[in-house]
């Protein structure tokens, strides 16, 4: 029997064999080759995704740092023209009548608005005056803030505490507290024992909250009128202590005498109005102040002011940036003593 036949059978089969390998591998190529483009495919995607992402991202920051740039730029606009508005007021006296006087509209700017507001310091109460240059209570300045109190609705025992803080004594009066109690406090702090540097200092005081600073009294009682602000917004740090007989609110003008009634401040409000105050001595115009009383505020007033409170704020898409400033105006011109801006 020839073995030819059986030979050519074994190199067929080894033939198809090996044509299967080659088919597998090649099969096996393919898939790999396959998958590759899938892995390279899906991973191009998240890069494409994320780089689309990165770039609203990046283009949504670039949009909102252009937007707080410009808001701070408005803001220091109003500023600076709430500066030149004070330089040009030149006249004997601060009060209705002047430009800075009252609300300004805001004013509309390119893509934003601009708001701003101008304050006499003077217009308000000076804790510093609470304690004499000797470092002891003044009497008199205490009854006045008293007064403040009483029309706020608020309890006026703190007012020991608030002289006690500014003293020089470490003798606590009544409800007050010296030394020792800020020292026991968690963290404890150091009590000044000279006068304030700040309204916001006040919150460092023994019983004095927030909500008595920054809370209309409307808020706390139903007694207190409607149009009064908070204790915050009637009190300073700045000036020589005199009230500025144009600009002061109703409870800073009742703070003037116990014979400052409800009726006398509606007369000097009603007469301001119409007649701004020149001189101290026009307050004798006002029918219902007698000359008792005019002796009794004559020294404790004045109608010229040079501290003023500058707040500007400036919009532009959904930011907004805040510039307060106190600036003290005289003969040499115009002098930042407090300035802060909102990040």
């Amino acid at each position: 029997m020839s073995i030819y036949p059986k030979c050519k059978q074994k190199l067929r089969y080894r033939t198809e064999a090996q044509n299967n390998g080659r088919g597998n591998r090649r099969s096996r190529v393919d898939a790999f080759a396959l998958m590759m483009v899938f892995v390279l495919v899906t991973a191009l995607s998240f890069v494409t995704l994320e780089f689309t992402r990165s770039s609203t991202i990046n283009l949504r920051m670039a949009i909102n740092s252009s937007q707080a740039k410009k808001a701070l730029y408005y803001a220091f606009g109003g500023y600076k023209t709430a500066l030149t508005v004070l330089k040009i007021d030149t006249n004997e006296y601060d009060g209705p009548g002047d430009y800075w006087y009252g609300e300004l509209p805001p004013i509309p700017f390119e893509e934003g608005i601009i708001t701003v507001t101008i304050e006499d310091e003077k217009a308000r109460f000076n804790i510093q005056e609470l304690v004499t240059e000797y470092g002891i209570e003044d009497k008199r300045r205490r009854v006045m803030l008293e007064r403040i109190f009483d029309a706020l609705y608020l309890e006026k025992s703190v007012i020991d505490a608030i002289t006690d803080w500014q003293d020089s004594d470490d003798i606590p009066q009544g409800m007050g507290a010296e030394a020792y109690y800020y020292a026991a406090r968690t963290p404890s702090y150091e009590v000044r024992n000279a006068p304030m540097i700040t309204t916001g200092e006040l919150l460092l005081v023994k019983d004095v909250e927030r909500e008595m600073l920054f809370l209309p009294p409307s808020a706390r009682s139903s007694l207190v009128l409607e149009g009064y602000k908070p204790l915050y917004d009637y009190l300073t740090v700045y000036g020589d202590g005199r009230i500025n007989i144009n600009t002061a609110a109703y409870p800073v003008l009742l703070s003037l005498s116990q014979d400052m009634d409800e009726t006398i401040v509606d007369d000097v409000l009603e007469y301001r109005q119409e007649n701004p105050f020149k001189r101290v001595e026009d307050v004798k115009n006002v029918e219902s102040v007698s000359e008792v009383l005019y002796d009794e505020i004559a020294p404790l007033i004045t109608v010229k002011s040079d501290i003023f409170r500058i707040t500007a704020t400036g919009s532009a898409g959904r930011f907004m940036r805040t510039i307060t400033a106190v600036i003290l105006r005289d003969s040499g011109g115009i002098r930042v003593v407090y300035f802060n801006r909102s990040l």
